[in-house]
């Protein structure tokens, strides 16, 4: 068995970095000046350069320093365990199989790290060796969306947006870091990077908006919030139409903006009615705190399902309700959400019909912020 044997895998490529960079460095400490250290690159980019670093791999481990030093290896970057074609092939397989064991079976003072990204979570390659490793760290995958109610990597990618903005002097206004994460939170690196750019834009003493958010961070991997949704909800006519243009420029098809617009009005008019009946109190600011949480237990079994659904305001997250969408329905009336709603089901028949898209959205648009009710 080695010194120590620590396994780290993920799909995030900057977590796996950092953990497994963070233990190389705790080990080459504690193994002194005179210790050996090696880093092998585990990166294939075709199948037969599995072997190459298998073998490269468990000679290192397994060739001491004739003096009886300690020695530090760390194979980084292994790329054998993702979702891609070279990965399923037997032959990585087997390499992988021979790495882990080799890892685990090395004798005299050798420590050995392993990273392991991307990572795909359904391989059960490395449960084998949970016990057998000193440290065993896997990082869950990013959740779809920042406002799930347990997303550990969400809540890691929050506190690093507010302290590269605190750390540059930027002010931000509330929920800007949440719309950070949902365009590109499948990436910590990405956060860190897109955080860094708007902290210059804005420049120390400035304050960011979700508008600076949305004009210039792009969305990344699985990002799927839609910048005219969120112009909609601010009730700004000229950031609404800025953003349809960007919009459309990009898309062909109305259909996912209006689907993703049809759930968020779903839960403005639910939301607006609870407030009509005296239930919740909202505002600009949103809700306050806990009346979300004190209405669930009122009205919750009347709404049906706990099945998470835009159908029903209280299978979703309470965070994201009170602050990300209930400022909206402070400044819609019942009646305009519904005029809307009804409004996005005459654009899905211009849609279907083969009629001007982005000429309906835009008249929806017009009619839902120009006119009040």
């Amino acid at each position: 068995m080695p010194v120590s044997l620590a396994i780290v895998a993920g799909k995030d490529e900057y977590l796996v970095e950092r953990d497994a960079r963070a233990l190389y460095n705790q080990a080459v400490q504690k193994a002194g000046p005179e210790a050996d250290k090696e880093i092998i690159s585990g990166l294939i980019n075709r199948v037969d350069d599995a072997q190459g670093i298998e073998i490269q791999f468990l000679e290192s481990v397994n060739t001491l320093s004739m003096f009886g030093g300690a020695k530090v290896v760390w194979l980084r970057n292994i790329n054998w365990i993702a979702d891609n074609v070279p990965s399923r092939s037997d032959e990585v397989k087997l390499a992988m199989t021979n790495v882990l064991a080799g890892a685990a079976a090395c004798e005299g003072p050798v420590t050995v790290i392993l990273s392991f990204t991307p990572y795909d979570g359904r391989r059960k390659d490395l449960a084998a060796y949970k016990d057998k490793a000193t440290e065993f760290i896997i990082h869950a995958s990013a959740a779809k969306s920042p406002f799930s109610k347990e997303d550990p990597q969400g809540e890691l990618q929050l506190g690093l947006i507010e302290k590269t903005f605190r750390d540059a002097g930027v002010k931000f206004a509330r929920g800007v870091p949440e719309v950070i994460v949902g365009r590109v939170g499948q990436s910590t690196r990405m956060v860190l990077m897109e955080s860094e750019k708007l902290a210059i834009y804005a420049g120390p003493g400035g304050t960011l908006k979700e508008s600076d958010v949305h004009l210039l961070v792009p969305t990344f991997g699985e990002g799927d919030f839609f910048e005219p949704i969120e112009a909609f909800a601010e009730r700004d006519l000229a950031w609404s139409l800025a953003a349809l243009d960007r919009y459309f420029f990009n898309e062909d098809s109305c259909r996912p903006l209006l689907s993703a617009l049809q759930n968020r009005l779903r839960l403005l008019i639910q939301i607006r009615s609870l407030a009509d009946s005296g239930d919740l109190r909202v505002s600009e600011a949103g809700l306050p705190k806990g009346s979300f949480e004190t209405a669930s237990m009122r009205h919750g079994s009347t709404f049906g399902s706990a099945a998470k659904s835009s159908a029903n305001v209280f299978s979703q997250n309470a965070w994201y309700i009170s602050n990300k969408v209930a400022p909206a329905a402070a400044r819609y009336s019942l009646a305009e959400l519904v005029d809307a709603q009804l409004g996005c089901a005459e654009c899905f028949d211009v849609s279907n019909s083969g009629g001007d898209e982005e000429v309906a959205v835009r008249a929806l648009f017009l009619r839902a912020l120009a006119v009040r009710r």
